[in-house]
């Protein structure tokens, strides 16, 4: 589904879940040249003016360039966009193309330059302490992009061992400084030598601030993003892929009536995998029902923004405005991917199915939602998770479930039909087809051992969990009323889908079934027969027929 021309993203997008997927064990930072010391640890020097510092060494650690000129004896800094020049024996410097006058004349002591620390954070825009006795740097908590450049630099340059000390103690437990070296060393492998960074940005969720930069390697310039908790540690981080497939101009629909509804930021859950979402609250008098959405495959925002389409942004708002609230939120495999890769015998249940219990049992106690009214859609893989969701929901919270392009049989035959699709539209390599067929195979050898499977396999946990399940085979046993929605030109989840679930349920009466056969995947129309991945990049919105089919399902008790 997710393509890209340009660069190999495709591939860059993959290492998290398969080559950081290493033996979890824990793993204490190793010293190197110049360590990282926590501010609570070190004595500070009052006067920080007075402070010089190896200038090679301490720019360096935080990623920066630094060239010497021997027959000048000056020296060229450049370190996110700034530009710092300096000679031997002169109190006077060039930052980004003006003179300043510095606090003492740079130095040159036993072949290292010395310059003032003041004058260093003034020029780059730091904020670092030094610790003199240590020859340590010293990062304020708050002070994330230095660290951030500081992590880059250390694990992709002489010192990954030391990189994992600034991991959170949760992305420790499980992220080795062998793991982080293998990871960066298959982004090098694929896109040759690391360059520098190139752009540098921030911005900040209810659960992390994220450090957004790009890298720039000798063939290519790829999107990463570590997230930092709030205490300045990195918690997480990933290769973020889908930047490439996100396109700027979404437009809200003409259905959505800001007037009528208010959004705010959540929390759902807490702790290790709190993630970060959005209540879309109406603004009427209350108790509301609301719709909890659950996201489809891969690492969703909670928009479930793909190309110029957000589909749950327009669930959102339409639903909203017609007093139906709304919860969606960021997906533990975008917000957590490291961690969550790293996991021993990850299946859906870590990935996807614990967040939506967490998220339906927190709105039975969120003020303005009617906890009699809980309703959970799920699209694509949600929808194919619905039954494992409704089977775990032993308190029966959950009044009823949507299910929108909802596989109903096997997976692995579904995969399978869509990749060869994919190969007919040249848009998948032939061998990849291969690769997945005799591994879908094997998954479905009725004499597989799951605890011993052969050498041959290596799609890991998740898919071997998936073995036998068929969700409209489970639901057919199963009660709370059932709205299943299906696009007719969708190939991920082709119309098909939809009779196996009026075959497997067509003895339960509080089924709802619904064809829309202009709509694809994503609920936007497009031409021909069967949809294509290019539809995704055209600017669109679910019609009002979809959401008035889900509102008024709700509103019909």
């Amino acid at each position: 589904m997710k393509t890209n021309a340009t660069i190999p993203l495709k591939v860059i997008s993959a290492m998290l879940a398969l080559t950081v997927s290493l033996p979890t064990v824990s793993s204490a930072a190793t010293s190197k040249t110049l360590v990282v010391t926590p501010a609570s640890h070190v004595q500070i020097a009052a006067d920080r003016s007075a402070q010089n510092v190896p200038l090679r060494a301490v720019v360096e650690t935080l990623g920066g360039e630094v060239l010497w000129d021997e027959t000048s004896s000056s020296v060229s800094i450049k370190y996110l966009g700034h530009a710092l020049s300096l000679k031997i024996g002169s109190n006077e410097a060039v930052i980004d193309g003006k003179v300043f006058t510095l606090p003492s004349a740079t130095q040159l002591v036993e072949e290292h330059t010395i310059f003032a620390l003041r004058a260093l954070n003034e020029a780059l825009g730091t904020t670092i302490g030094w610790d003199d006795q240590a020859q340590a740097i010293i990062f304020d908590k708050t002070d994330l992009t230095g660290k951030a450049t500081a992590f880059i630099a250390s694990a992709l340059g002489s010192s990954p061992n030391s990189s994992t000390q600034f991991f959170s103690a949760n992305l420790g437990s499980v992220a080795t400084a062998e793991s982080i070296k293998q990871f960066f060393g298959n982004v090098t492998g694929q896109l040759g030598s690391y360059k520098g960074v190139a752009k540098l940005t921030s911005d900040k969720t209810i659960v992390h601030e994220n450090v957004r930069l790009t890298l720039t390697f000798e063939k290519s310039e790829i999107p990463f993003v570590l997230r930092f908790n709030h205490g300045g540690e990195i918690d997480d981080f990933l290769l973020d892929s889908s930047a490439a497939m996100k396109l700027e101009g979404y437009k809200l629909p003409s259905y959505a009536n800001s007037e009528t509804y208010n959004e705010k930021e959540v929390m759902i859950g807490e702790g290790r995998w709190a993630l970060p979402g959005t209540l879309t609250l109406p603004t009427g008098k209350g108790p509301h029902p609301v719709v909890v959405l659950v996201h489809g495959s891969g690492p969703n925002d909670r928009d479930e923004w793909l190309g110029a389409l957000k589909p749950f942004s327009d669930l959102a708002v339409g639903l909203a405005s017609q007093g139906i609230a709304v919860l969606r939120y960021e997906k533990r495999s975008l917000e957590y991917p490291a961690q969550l890769s790293l996991l021993p015998n990850m299946t859906m249940k870590e990935e996807a199915l614990d967040d939506a219990l967490t998220a339906v049992k927190q709105m039975s106690n969120t003020e303005g939602i009617d906890p009699g009214q809980i309703y959970v859609l799920g699209h694509s893989q949600g929808g194919f998770m619905m039954p494992r969701l409704v089977e775990a929901d032993i308190d029966k919270q959950i009044a009823g479930t949507v299910l929108m392009s909802a596989p109903g049989g096997s997976f692995f035959d579904l995969l399978e039909k869509q990749f060869s699709y994919l190969v007919e539209l040249k848009q998948m390599p032939p061998q990849s087809l291969d690769f997945y067929k005799k591994q879908f195979a094997i998954l479905k050898d009725t004499n597989l051992s799951t605890a011993n499977p052969p050498k041959e396999y290596s799609l890991g946990n998740w898919f071997m969990d998936l073995r036998g399940y068929e969700p409209a085979e489970k639901a057919k046993t199963q009660t709370g009323k059932m709205l299943v929605l299906q696009g007719g030109r969708d190939y991920q989840v082709m119309p098909e889908q939809l009779d196996i679930w009026k075959n497997n349920l067509k003895d339960r009466k509080d089924v709802t079934y619904r064809l829309y056969p202009k709509l694809n995947h994503f609920y936007t129309e497009g031409e021909g027969a069967m949809s294509t991945p290019q539809e995704y990049f055209k600017q669109g919105n679910i019609p009002s027929e979809v959401i008035n089919d889900i509102g008024n399902w709700v509103k019909n008790k």
